[in-house]
């Protein structure tokens, strides 16, 4: 089987959960003969380099290296880069036979935005989704202020990613239930097969140690702050043994603004003092197998987990383990047979188990030592895992089948009318230019158009009452040259001309273009696929570059509730439309007067069903001007046009009103926000513009000196 793995965590440059399942996952399928390419970023290299461990390949790739790392965020910038480094290798290689990823910071959202959009080197993956640390829960339990953006849309990306997955798999039951309650997962199947883990080693040992350990990331979803209190309580009553926490406390604790292992210093400053709480930080691995030898109890009080590394290390060299029934570690220890468990919502429960455990035995304690190792043998060798993902990944091929319906996040009801779907490959477009005065630039907009790869078209300019003689002349001009249908009518603004234009088509799809911009050759041929082949999409859009008085680029996404709600989050302005859709629905509002009457038209589509995409690739050119519309548009203009839609469309707004408020707590005003994936200030300006993609600031939040000064500036923006 030829496997590839996208992972954002391997090692030599990363260790954690994802790092170590990642190389177990890739030894133990190069282990069984498979031909195995893990695929992860490094910045520090030029482009892409292909290194060989073991008897598997490593493609590194750097992200910055990509066109997207100027207007891209970290996280989206790294899953465009992600999707373009594993065209890069099909191109060269051929395509894998599985591409499994993690669905964590949504690494393989644009791998899976190409898949679905039918793009060719794309559209034939058969793509795995592995569930391990979905940003949109943890993050919740981390108490992050989850909707402040970026961190919001990596969610939404992360949901996306098990949406649009082929094929679930989770380690652990306990994070399918969990994720239930964030994603509506109704209609997919997920799998559960344990991470593979083989103790290499073969070492064990003694229960010998007297030290009581935490180890893990001190983060609130860790519960490293529940297992301080639970030490203090028994402290309190005269328990006389240390607490050692193990790892590293250098992480953002939102809620107090400052890092955990500060607050942790100042709150229990006492009790650091007199030896009775340990803070060891972060440990080379060489440390971390000499505590653990020292260790007599292994503590795992997570609040929420998937299926930590740390309980199968630590099992499978005889420690006892206990843990919280907050994860998935829980559905492979046997309380009081290969380990220890107890309930964060029971009262005592820890202080209990512990001294349960205090009081066995040597035998007991061999006893149950034995039980986990032989635990972790059973369930987790590669063996065992190889077998059941072996077993369920070439049924998978077999049995595979395209999806017929596009994914959506949220939006999955669809209206279809029975005229609203052909597949005829020479079905007619009609596109539309609403005109008004603009002679001296609709003539390189038609050629755009007519140099389209599409060739069954119709053109239609409406002209909206022009006054100026050479405008009128251009058009006549353009009409006798290119058999242009154009209707001429009085000046009644852009909303009409364009519900005119629509409703004179004669195509069974529908397009718009402003007469002062231009499209790419193939944009109309590939939307079209798109709106041909899939029920569920009713209109398509894209990105946008810039040209005339600016240069760059303007990404668009999905648009769906609750984001599209809080701001347009695509170029409403350039779509293609299934035509009786648009006619049923997406009629523009005459009362829009100073705009936006294309935002209130997806709104209302998205009200009544009729979804929409968008090819993430910039096949329209915008235009930009000194005088036009946009250049005019005030915020008090903006603010009087959001209150019409919020009212007309007060029913849909409703539905999302908790995440909608939410936004906007945690943001601000929504049409300060074009991109989602950047990270603003307060008055929705992108902080560290002259950084590629936010990289540095990552970096500087890693180093200890400097992290104190960034997590300041970002805490301006949570004021």
């Amino acid at each position: 089987m030829k496997y590839w793995l996208l992972t954002s965590e391997f090692p030599p440059l990363y260790g954690g959960g994802i790092s170590t399942y990642s190389v177990e996952t890739a030894r133990m399928f190069s282990a069984k003969g498979d031909e195995v390419t893990v695929f992860t970023q490094n910045f520090s290299i030029d482009k892409i380099q292909i290194k060989s461990y073991d008897s598997y390949k490593v493609i590194y790739f750097n992200p910055n290296t990509y066109y997207t790392k100027g207007f891209l965020g970290y996280e989206a910038n790294l899953s465009y880069a992600f999707s373009q480094a594993v065209m890069e290798i099909i191109q060269k290689e051929g395509s894998p036979d599985i591409i499994e990823s993690q669905e964590y910071m949504g690494i393989a959202y644009y791998l899976l935005q190409f898949k679905c959009l039918q793009y060719p080197t794309f559209k034939d993956l058969k793509v795995v989704i592995t569930l391990h640390a979905p940003s949109f829960l943890y993050l919740e339990y981390n108490k992050v202020p989850y909707y402040k953006l970026p961190y919001f849309w990596i969610g939404e990306m992360e949901r996306f990613c098990i949406r649009a997955a082929d094929l679930l798999i989770s380690p652990s039951q306990y994070l399918i239930n969990e994720i239930k309650s964030k994603v509506d997962i109704s209609d997919k199947t997920i799998h559960v097969i344990k991470n593979p883990y083989q103790n290499s080693k073969e070492n064990t040992f003694p229960n010998n140690g007297e030290k009581i350990t935490f180890f893990g990331k001190l983060t609130p979803q860790k519960g490293c702050l529940e297992v301080i209190n639970y030490f203090k309580e028994l402290w309190d009553e005269g328990f006389e043994q240390s607490l050692i926490m193990i790892g590293g406390g250098e992480h953002q604790y939102h809620v107090e603004g400052t890092d955990m292992i500060d607050f942790i210093k100042s709150t229990y400053k006492d009790e650091i003092k007199s030896k009775k709480l340990i803070l060891l930080g972060n440990i080379s691995p060489d440390k971390v197998e000499k505590y653990l030898h020292d260790t007599k109890i292994v503590l795992v009080p997570s609040v929420v987990e998937n299926f930590p590394y740390t309980v199968l290390e630590a099992m499978s060299r005889g420690k006892i383990v206990l843990a919280s029934v907050q994860g998935g570690h829980s559905e492979i220890i046997d309380n009081n047979v290969n380990g220890f468990l107890f309930d964060h919502f029971e009262k005592k429960s820890f202080s209990l188990q512990l001294k349960q455990i205090l009081t066995l035995n040597n035998l007991q304690l061999e006893e149950i030592s034995k039980n986990a190792i032989n635990k972790i043998k059973d369930k987790c060798s590669y063996n065992n895992i190889y077998e059941q993902k072996n077993e369920l990944l070439t049924k998978f091929i077999i049995d595979f089948k395209e999806q017929k319906l596009l994914p959506f996040i949220r939006n999955n009801e669809i209206n279809v009318n029975t005229n609203d779907f052909t597949e005829k490959n020479d079905a007619l477009l009609s596109i539309v230019v609403p005109y008004f005065n603009m002679g001296e630039y609709v003539e390189e907009t038609i050629e755009s158009i007519i140099n389209s790869t599409y060739k069954n078209i119709e053109i239609i300019i409406v002209n909206d009452g022009s006054t100026n003689e050479s405008s009128i002349e251009k058009i006549n001009e353009l009409a006798k040259k290119h058999k242009i249908k154009i209707i001429n009518k009085v000046n009644e603004g852009l909303s009409n001309a364009r519900n005119d234009g629509a409703k004179a088509a004669k195509g069974d799809y529908l397009a718009f273009i402003d007469p002062d911009d231009t499209i790419e050759p193939e944009y109309f041929e590939k939307a079209l696929n798109i709106l041909k082949n899939f029920k569920n999409v009713s209109f398509v859009g894209c990105w946008a570059k810039y040209f005339g008085n600016a240069s760059g680029y303007w990404p668009a996404f999905n648009p769906e509730p609750p984001y599209i709600l809080f701001h347009n989050m695509l170029n409403s302005s350039a779509l293609i439309y299934k035509k009786d859709s648009f006619l049923h629905s997406g009629l523009n509002d005459a009362r829009m007067i100073y705009g936006m009457e294309d935002y209130e038209s997806v709104i209302n589509m998205l009200s009544n069903g009729y979804n929409g995409v968008v090819l993430p690739e910039p096949l329209w050119n915008y235009r930009i001007r000194k005088n036009s519309m946009a250049r005019n548009f005030t915020k008090n203009k903006q603010l009087y046009l959001y209150k019409l839609i919020s009212e007309k469309h007060k029913n849909y707004f409703s539905k999302f009103a908790p995440e909608l408020i939410n936004l906007i707590n945690h943001n601000g005003v929504g049409f300060e926000f074009d991109n989602p994936t950047q990270i603003y200030d307060l008055n929705g300006n992108i902080l560290f513009k002259f950084i590629k993609n936010n990289y540095l600031f990552h970096k500087l939040k890693s180093n200890k000196k400097l992290r104190k000064i960034v997590f300041k500036l970002k805490l301006l923006r949570n004021k």
